[in-house]
């Protein structure tokens, strides 16, 4: 069965959901602190819509049993210390499922974890040999897709019989072990964070394009618009969560 929206839950037969293997996809939107203003309530409404859909989801297709999350290292309260470092708000989420009854399962192997982020910086260090550029994508293409392949064996032999599952994880599109259900939480406060991203770094490009032109100008910078730290964004002045 292709994911289902939350929405279309009505059209698939109550039986086929309680007794198929099924994961509710959510994406893992990480809070960003001195992200520009207005990120922090986006965030927050976010968690609280995830929380509500996957509790209305569990009503009509089955209570999760499992939680996965990618970039995690260990299992239990391990996993579950680290998010809570981490994430608050997937913390709440998941801290109520986990008291539920849910296991906290170890998705990531640690060594090909750390291999895919070492070769991606790699990658994103402005190398200008084009032999090295090719051998360290190579490298890095090698070890994601053994990562691939050991996330997806994880989610085919922790997931029993018509249990439900949840994956926090950057692409909610991703292919799951043949057998196992998708359905996608994909709340609208979803979409208005990436519009909102959008947003602030259209109105950042506007405010370096104006300083530079009032730079050739000679005339006076103008005081900054945005915060001072805008998060990671490799350089160039915008902001990303």
């Amino acid at each position: 069965m292709a994911a289902e929206e939350l929405t279309n839950l009505g059209k698939v037969p109550a039986g086929d959901i309680l007794t198929n293997r099924k994961v509710y996809m959510v994406t893992l939107v990480q809070p960003s602190p001195g992200a520009p203003s207005g990120f922090e309530d986006i965030y927050n409404r976010y968690w609280s819509a995830v929380e509500k859909q996957v509790s209305q989801l569990e009503a009509k297709a089955g209570v999760v049993m499992r939680i996965f999350a990618e970039g995690v290292i260990g299992r239990g309260d391990d996993a579950m210390l680290m998010v809570q470092q981490t994430n608050p708000g997937a913390h709440a989420f998941v801290r109520q499922r986990v008291s539920a009854g849910a296991v906290f399962e170890e998705f990531e192997d640690t060594d090909m974890f750390g291999q895919v982020i070492d070769w991606g910086r790699c990658l994103q260090s402005g190398l200008i040999n084009r032999t090295v550029a090719d051998t360290i994508q190579a490298h890095y293409q090698e070890v994601a897709d053994k990562r691939t392949s050991h996330l997806t064996n994880r989610l085919s032999e922790c997931i029993l019989e018509s249990e439900a599952a949840v994956l926090l994880g950057g692409d909610p599109n991703i292919a799951l072990p043949e057998g196992i259900e998708k359905f996608v939480i994909s709340p609208p406060e979803l979409d208005e964070l990436e519009r909102w991203v959008s947003q602030a770094n259209e109105a950042i490009r506007q405010q370096m394009a104006d300083e530079q032109a009032r730079a050739a100008a000679g005339e006076a910078p103008m005081p900054p618009q945005a915060p001072a730290d805008q998060g990671d964004a490799g350089g160039s002045g915008l902001w990303t969560p």
